[in-house]
C-alpha cells in the first residue's frame, strides 16, 4: 500500500542542499558556502571512508585536537567547504582554493568549529543560509 502524508515536507532532508551547499554566515561578514558531510554529497561520499580510517588511526594513536584539525581542515576546504565571501588578506578579497581554505580554517578557530558542527547533521541543510552560533569563541 502507498502512502502519502501530509504535511512532512519539513521532516524530510533536501538532498541538492545538502549537495550544492548552504550559506554559513560567519562574524565579520564572512560566509562560507558548506555541502554536508552526507550521502548526497558526492565528494564526500567519495572520501568518507578513507577519511574514517585515517580518524580512527589518529584517535588511536592519541592524535591530539591540533593533530586532528590539521588533517581535517584540508579535508573539510577539499570535500566540504565549495567557496565564500569576505575572506581578505589586507582588505584584499581572497578568491576561493583548497590551499588558501585549508589555511584559513587552521587559522580562524571558530569558522573551523562552525564547519566541524554544521556539516554532520542534515538539519541544517534545510535551507539556503544557516547562522554559525559560537557559544564558546575561542575554544
Amino acid at each position: 500500500m502507498d502512502y502519502e502524508f501530509d504535511n512532512i515536507e519539513e521532516l524530510q532532508r533536501k538532498r541538492d542542499i545538502e549537495a550544492e551547499g548552504t550559506e554559513l554566515g560567519l562574524p565579520g561578514d564572512i560566509t562560507l558556502v558548506v555541502r554536508a558531510a552526507t550521502d548526497a554529497n558526492p565528494l564526500w561520499r567519495t572520501a568518507s571512508v578513507a577519511i574514517g580510517k585515517e580518524l580512527r588511526r589518529l584517535r588511536n594513536a592519541r592524535a591530539t585536537n591540533e593533530q586532528l584539525r590539521s588533517y581535517l581542515a584540508p579535508q573539510y576546504a577539499r570535500h566540504l567547504v565549495k567557496g565564500w565571501r569576505g575572506v581578505r588578506i589586507k582588505g584584499v578579497e581572497v578568491p576561493y582554493s583548497v590551499e588558501a581554505c585549508t589555511a584559513f580554517l587552521l587559522a580562524a578557530d571558530d569558522a573551523y568549529t562552525a564547519v566541524d558542527e554544521i556539516v554532520y547533521d542534515t538539519l541544517n541543510f534545510r535551507s539556503a543560509r544557516v547562522g554559525a552560533i559560537i557559544e564558546h569563541a575561542g575554544n
